[in-house]
């Protein structure tokens, strides 16, 4: 399982924080309580639902996540339920109205279907499942080098230092798996920090996603190609967002 640790969990918000505002507003409107976002990372979906009131609770599986989760928390007077496990083998003794699954989390996972099985005894009968998924189209069509490293992000943070990620990637088209490296960097007067980190992403067709679904015992509801109701889930479409429900009772 995919962690993130040291400089990526630090830099992950300063890259990737703005891509968080389109499933926000999806999340609170589908929301059942009580629920549990996995996947929450440091927060960026979790905080803003809490303080809306909000009856959610988060789990990663990097601890390193969950503490910047946790002093985020600190500074809004929030105290959020956390846990620190891995999604496919979770047993918090309890079960949930609704699971979200944001951000790409369940392409992490080394078995989608045993994931989505154990999702099931995760959930209140009848509960709802979430998932957002994307297709790495750049890597698929050959609009970034296989095998090079490239510049994939940089910025400058609030205390002026320079914070950069460079990837380099392997793709199996036919097994629909992306292999990727990441070289984080953090510089400033003093010198730089860097980090090295792997990560094995898994992609799927929108109908072997809800072929998944449905051996699992989920019923889809709905499916929006990237964030937009307009669109229709094709082929094309790189953002798959799908909302399930369970049609078999939970397993305790």
């Amino acid at each position: 399982m995919n962690t993130y640790t040291s400089l990526e969990a630090l830099l992950h918000d300063a890259f990737w924080a703005d891509e968080d505002t389109p499933e926000l507003h999806w999340i609170e409107n589908l929301l059942e309580e009580p629920a549990l976002e996995i996947g929450c990372g440091s927060g960026r979906l979790l905080l803003p639902l809490l303080q809306k009131g909000c009856r959610i609770e988060g789990l990663d599986n990097s601890e390193d996540m969950l503490a910047l989760c946790r002093q985020s928390a600190s500074d809004c007077g929030l105290e959020p339920v956390l846990h620190h496990g891995d999604m496919s083998r979770f047993a918090p003794g309890k079960t949930y109205a609704s699971l979200f699954v944001p951000a790409f989390t369940f392409q992490l996972a080394e078995d989608p279907a045993a994931t989505l099985a154990h999702f099931q005894k995760l959930l209140q009968p009848a509960g709802l499942l979430y998932l957002t998924v994307f297709i790495p189209m750049a890597e698929i069509h050959r609009e970034l080098p296989e095998n090079e490293w490239y510049l994939d992000h940089e910025t400058s943070l609030p205390d002026g230092r320079r914070a950069s990620v460079h990837t380099r990637h392997q793709i199996d088209r036919k097994a629909r798996i992306l292999r990727r490296e990441h070289h984080y960097s953090l510089t400033d007067p003093t010198g730089t920090q860097e980090h090295f980190s792997e990560q094995t992403v898994r992609w799927f067709t929108p109908r072997q996603l809800q072929r998944l679904l449905t051996d699992a015992g989920f019923s889809v509801e709905n499916a929006v190609a990237d964030f937009d109701e307009e669109l229709p889930v094709d082929e094309d479409s790189q953002i798959l967002t799908l909302v399930a429900r369970s049609f078999v009772e939970s397993v305790e």
